[in-house]
């Protein structure tokens, strides 16, 4: 009997830790399934009150709900091109006080759509034109919204701008923090130079094509919870397009902008620029120059270094989405010696300069050279020697291009005059005009020659591109937006 007794006792012990099993069982499904419900509750409320703000396909999955930190899946459109992993961390003493210490946003994507009309959304949401101002999408009227996080980062997020004519892509990284009522910080946006045609359009510029290079923004933030106001600067590296009629390449360096919205460049800023090609390709560049808000672009400085000389423009302003009118391009000392060898005409050699003006008329399609001018600033030589002159220099003595061949053997100038006249991207047809003697010639007779080339300065001017450096004051402009923080 007593064993008996043994074996129910064993029996009801056994019992008793299977029920207490049993029991921790159903009280952690059901702790599981509270905080299951707990998260699901708090995704259904998330995606409610977001539909409620404006976006009708957002949905909130919450992965993680704590005292501490809640995380969130959050897309506010159906095919998932606005969204992310939101983590929110709200220690339970800051909560207290009302606030959020800080909001973190990975893996993000933002795609802004641009209506014909210049209308930009996200996710269908208006943030610019009338309608992002009324109706019940919002805030009512007048009344910011106050963002009661201390701390705001956005991490290596995927930026779409989306219009008519096409997407431009880049990447956003962005910290913000509360001071007040205000939120200040700082935003770094690279992108690839092709997507600025899409940009210009948006803005209401048609002219800019075929772009290349790299640009990277690094912007200073001031968010009041109504508008956003924003400066910061601009690194342009190895830019290159065209800009209605001119094309241009090799454009370096970094840019002061006061403002973001609208862009306001600020005066006296410095680009290093390969080539800019207004009828005459122009190289080894330097423009100094700012944009206002009336969407002018005012060139302070534009000169280019060649053949031992300086091409010089008067300043000028220009409207860069309808560019028109006439820069004038002034020759300072431009030496033939090395001008001519450029050419590398067998047995062709020159010394002395010339100064002078080229009016380059820019229009609708099209860039002009009318009326430019050049003169020698002093007495030069002009030889023409080949060991086999082409045949059209080929004569018997004493015919017309035998003299032509023996004048110019050792000639010296007195005045030599060139006339410039062209169409960008045809022939740039130059009269030259040269008045002077050779020793040996007749006993130094005073001889006028008149020659007609064509083509061949615009080559000149290209091959100059080989030796191209950027200068040493925007390099070191460059090497320091890289160091620098925004």
């Amino acid at each position: 009997m007593t064993r008996g007794w043994g074996v129910r006792q064993q029996s009801v012990r056994r019992l008793r830790r299977w029920l207490v099993l049993v029991k921790l069982a159903l009280i952690g499904g059901v702790v599981v399934l509270a905080v299951q419900h707990r998260t699901d509750l708090a995704g259904t409320a998330a995606t409610q009150a977001l539909r409620r703000a404006g976006f009708p396909d957002a949905t909130v999955a919450v992965t993680e709900l704590s005292l501490e930190q809640t995380r969130a899946v959050v897309r506010l459109d159906r095919p998932g091109a606005v969204g992310g992993t939101l983590t929110l961390r709200h220690p339970l003493d800051v909560l207290r006080e009302g606030r959020i210490e800080s909001l973190d946003l990975s893996g993000a994507r933002l795609r802004l759509d641009v209506a014909k009309d210049g209308t930009l959304r996200i996710a269908g949401y208006p943030l610019t034109g009338s309608a992002a101002a009324g109706g019940d999408r919002g805030a009512a009227d007048g009344e910011n919204v106050a963002i009661p996080v201390d701390t705001i980062r956005l991490g290596d997020a995927a930026v779409t701008l989306a219009t008519p004519r096409g997407t431009a892509d880049g990447t956003l990284r962005l910290t913000m923090t509360r001071d007040g009522a205000l939120h200040r910080g700082q935003a770094t946006l690279t992108a690839a130079a092709k997507g600025l045609p899409v940009l210009t359009h948006w803005t209401g510029a048609d002219t800019i094509a075929e772009t290349l290079g790299t640009l990277t923004a690094k912007a200073r933030l001031t968010w009041d919870g109504a508008a956003l106001k924003a400066q910061g600067d601009l690194l342009l590296a190895d830019l290159a397009g065209r800009f209605g009629p001119v094309s241009a390449s090799g454009i370096n360096g970094v840019l002061s902008l006061p403002s973001l919205f609208p862009p306001v460049v600020a005066p006296g800023q410095t680009l290093a620029v390969k080539l800019l090609d207004v009828g005459l390709p122009l190289t080894d560049g330097i423009l100094r120059f700012g944009y206002g808000t009336k969407g002018r672009l005012s060139v302070e400085r534009a000169e280019w270094r060649w053949a031992g000389g300086v091409l010089r423009a008067d300043p000028f302003a220009i409207d860069p989405t309808a560019p028109r009118g006439t820069v004038t391009l002034r020759a300072e000392r431009v030496h033939l010696g090395p001008m001519l060898a450029m050419v590398a005409v067998d047995g062709l050699e020159a010394s002395g300069t010339v100064s002078g003006r080229l009016p380059v008329r820019i229009g609708a399609d099209s860039v002009h050279l009318d009326g430019g001018l050049l003169e020698a600033d002093a007495p030069g030589t002009l030889r023409y020697d080949p060991e086999n002159p082409p045949g059209f220099l080929k004569g018997e003595e004493g015919s017309p291009t035998a003299l032509l061949m023996g004048a110019l053997t050792d000639f010296r100038y007195d005045t030599l005059t060139a006339t410039v006249d062209g169409q960008a991207g045809g022939e740039l047809a130059v009269g030259i005009a040269i008045r002077g003697s050779n020793p040996a010639f007749y006993d130094g007779y005073p001889v006028a020659l008149n020659l007609k080339v064509s083509g061949a300065l615009d080559r000149i001017l290209r091959q100059s591109l080989d030796t191209y450096r950027i200068p040493e004051t925007v390099r070191d402009r460059m090497t320091e937006f890289q160091r620098k923080n925004p």
